[in-house]
């Protein structure tokens, strides 16, 4: 299993394995002091341990096979989320195996507080990207609304600088965010009468790739392995 120190990578991974046929997954959260035993089951079980090469023959074979991953939690130190993906012949593997005990899921997958989605970017056309679950933008929204009524100009600069320091701004999210950054910012004017103290809803971070060393593009700084340029 795959451990990641930053959720940012983790959610690349998952983008990753699943556009090369890992499409049915099951998830869940445990003390960070278990990935060792799981991820030594999960490796006896269905093999997330095998090399690419043994994963891609198995695929060929039309024989289901399995990557496993973990990450941590946002605002949980002491826990860890676990993802076991597998190919869809996981769902036809014989009734006695592990692999048909497993309570596989074939809806897009979801981790930490997003879930995958195909949609268009702003060039029209489609891509695979992450967006925020609808039930944690609802409260981000709720709690971003209550903090421009209550006018702290500190406060709602804090948080909402915070949110996109916090949050990996994968395509989706950041069309999210920025349509709630706009939003609030209309209504501060509207109700304060002064300038929006937050993050300019047109100039948020947006990330511009995967390098090794994100030194090669002027403006950019790490998070996680990957680029994020802070000019758009």
């Amino acid at each position: 299993m795959k451990i990641y120190d930053d959720i940012t990578p983790a959610l690349k991974a998952i983008l990753f394995h699943f556009i090369r046929g890992y499409t049915v997954w099951t998830s869940f959260i445990v003390p960070i002091e278990k990935l060792e035993g799981i991820a030594s089951k999960w490796a006896e079980a269905y093999g997330t341990q095998l090399p690419a090469w043994k994963r891609q023959d198995r695929k060929e074979k039309k024989l289901a096979t399995a990557v496993a991953l973990a990450a941590p939690v946002i605002s949980r130190p002491g826990m860890r989320q676990v993802m076991l993906m597998a190919t869809e012949h996981a769902l036809t593997m014989p009734k006695a195996s592990d692999w048909a005990r497993e309570q596989w899921l074939t809806r897009l997958p979801e981790f930490s507080e997003f879930v995958m989605v195909h949609e268009p970017r702003e060039g029209a056309e489609y891509a695979w990207s992450w967006r925020i679950q609808e039930r944690v933008l609802d409260g981000l929204q709720r709690h971003l609304v209550a903090l421009v009524k209550a006018g702290d100009v500190g406060q709602l600069k804090h948080e909402t600088t915070h949110l996109v320091q916090l949050y990996p701004l994968y395509g989706g999210v950041r069309r999210q965010i920025r349509r709630m950054y706009r939003g609030a910012a209309k209504l501060w004017t509207a109700t304060r009468k002064s300038n929006w103290p937050g993050p300019d809803p047109e100039r948020l971070p947006m990330m511009i790739g995967f390098r090794k060393d994100p030194g090669v593009v002027a403006g950019a700084k790490r998070a996680g392995e990957f680029l994020i340029f802070d000019g758009r």
